[in-house]
């Protein structure tokens, strides 16, 4: 019966947001010709999505009139999110959502199974109904749609997504892997797709090796930092399987604790294996989140032994801090060594290239230094600023519907017609 009403559900999805945008209102913009923007984001959470919206926002306050639409984590089956949708959709402003699967709220439906971020299906029907332009960054993507746990699987997830898809204007990927997955897995048209690289700390807070590991106890220590929220598959088991075949000298820091029961319950398994293997006293955990500048500044090189990913934050923050790093092979990384070479790969869950991999890293000060310089580079090409005044470039691009962009009628080209007078009176 519920795969019945799915399929139905999908069949009416795709034509019935298609004409949506048919009557746009003018571009939204400040007295200033600024764009005018509701950034559609989780907020005060221990989440990524919140610290990726912080250091976003800070800078595009610099350069737009902002506002923050905070996604709550309940009135999944009222009516709330179709009105907050409606709402944010009709205030003569830019839509651009920070999605995720995991910050909308699940819809329960029996004996444990659920419909995945079934409230960002409301909001986005909600969006829908209003008549602002909408964008969106996806920053998790899957290699096959599967979102709904069990209870329709990936015939649910093939809806939420083409809601998503349709309902924007414009979809915004972080890398050249997750646009390719958008366009072979997602169905979208590459004109309708942006890669905007996810941002880099502006401002590091630098302080004194030694004395940042004196504040940790930790100064006769060389350490290894694992940053990030604790999961299953960042692999931390890796690096304490080897961490009795490396240096008695050698401190592994996991910093970020964690986020959910199922962290809770990895992060006690890593004990007991860390017991077994006899060097407990070997590790130290540090909870705080975001992650102290001081566990930050106390690192000689950094792990991240990810047996999956689409992106990383944690990977931004070494950057920001200079701190030569080793990372698993996979797409995501590839790509950031190849344009980069700010980092070691190892092949992933290989525990052997990773144990030879951090022996060379560590011994190594010319290897080392030269990743810092490369991390140097990176930093100066995405710090945040760089990726706010893309983004506020993109948001013009959407008001103006350049045809070399987005869209060719003769509409839209009007719409460029109208833009290009706007800023030259602006600029006279």
């Amino acid at each position: 019966m519920l795969r019945r009403i799915l399929r139905r559900m999908l069949k009416l999805s795709i034509p019935l947001f298609l004409p949506k945008f048919s009557n746009h209102k003018t571009p939204a913009l400040s007295k200033n010709n600024e764009p005018v923007v509701n950034l559609v984001t989780a907020w005060n959470k221990r989440c990524g999505i919140f610290a990726y919206s912080v250091f976003l926002s800070a800078e595009l306050r610099k350069d737009t009139t902002l506002r923050i639409v905070e996604i709550p984590n309940n009135h999944v089956l009222s009516p709330y999110f179709v009105v907050l949708g409606a709402k944010t959709a009709r205030s003569h402003a830019l839509v651009h959502v920070q999605f995720a699967y995991g910050i909308f709220s699940n819809l329960k439906i029996w004996k444990g199974k659920r419909l995945s971020a079934f409230s960002a299906v409301l909001f986005y029907v909600g969006l829908a109904l209003g008549d602002s332009y909408v964008v969106t960054t996806f920053h998790e993507l899957m290699s096959k749609e599967r979102t709904g746990g069990s209870a329709g699987g990936a015939l649910y997830s093939k809806i939420l997504n083409k809601l998503i898809i349709n309902v924007s204007d414009l979809i915004i990927v972080h890398t050249k892997e997750n646009k390719k997955l958008m366009q072979t897995v997602y169905d979208v048209e590459e004109s309708k797709l942006k890669i905007v690289p996810m941002g880099i700390l502006e401002n590091p807070t630098f302080s004194n090796k030694n004395e940042s590991k004196r504040k940790l106890g930790l100064s006769d220590k060389r350490i290894i930092v694992i940053p990030g929220f604790i999961s299953e598959h960042k692999g931390h088991d890796l690096i304490i399987k080897i961490l009795p075949q490396i240096d008695k000298d050698v401190q592994l820091v996991i910093a970020g604790g964690t986020r959910t029961d199922e962290d809770i319950s990895y992060r006690n398994e890593l004990i007991v294996l860390a017991k077994q293997l006899n060097c407990a006293d070997r590790i130290t955990f540090k909870d705080d989140f975001p992650i102290s500048s001081t566990v930050l500044n106390s690192a000689d090189i950094a792990l991240l032994p990810y047996a999956s990913a689409s992106e990383s934050m944690a990977l931004r923050l070494l950057v920001a801090y200079q701190i030569p790093t080793i990372a698993s092979d996979l797409p995501v990384f590839l790509e950031i060594y190849q344009d980069y070479g700010c980092m070691e790969l190892f092949k992933t869950n290989d525990t052997k290239d990773l144990l030879e991999k951090t022996q060379s890293l560590l011994s190594d000060e010319t290897k080392r230094r030269r990743l810092m310089e490369k991390c140097r580079i990176m930093w100066s090409a995405t710090k945040w600023s760089s990726i706010s005044a893309k983004l506020v470039e993109t948001y013009m691009e959407v008001f103006s519907a350049h045809p070399n962009t987005l869209y060719a009628s003769e509409r839209q080209k009007e719409r460029l017609d109208w833009f290009c007078l706007m800023k030259l009176n602006a600029n006279a």
